[in-house]
């Protein structure tokens, strides 16, 4: 985290993004620190077929946070977690702003 913030990829703020590539979450540090008002939190699952935690237990634990005012998710393609997001968009589980991409080719 030190070389984060010494790199000045990091400033706080309110959006909470959960990533699965830990590598790509500096350069989402970045972005969304040079694009909005900074990083609430953010986390990378990894790829793992069966990780530890998901895209939506994060996002849901953003959800219920009043300090966290957007969400970011950064899926890859070929991934069905960033399905269950979707589904939970659509039936008004997650109700924040969100954006989502998926990274890769097929």
């Amino acid at each position: 985290m030190d070389n984060i913030v010494a790199s000045k990829l990091y400033r706080k703020g309110s959006v909470g993004y959960v990533s699965k590539s830990g590598g790509m979450s500096n350069e989402l540090n970045n972005i969304i620190s040079n694009n909005t008002d900074g990083v609430y939190e953010g986390v990378a699952i990894g790829g793992d077929r069966y990780p530890g935690t998901t895209f939506i237990d994060h996002l849901l634990r953003y959800q219920a946070d009043p300090e966290c005012k957007v969400l970011v998710l950064l899926g890859e393609v070929g991934g069905v977690e960033e399905y269950k997001v979707i589904k939970a968009v659509e039936e008004g589980v997650i109700t924040k702003p969100i954006v989502a991409w998926a990274i890769g080719t097929c």
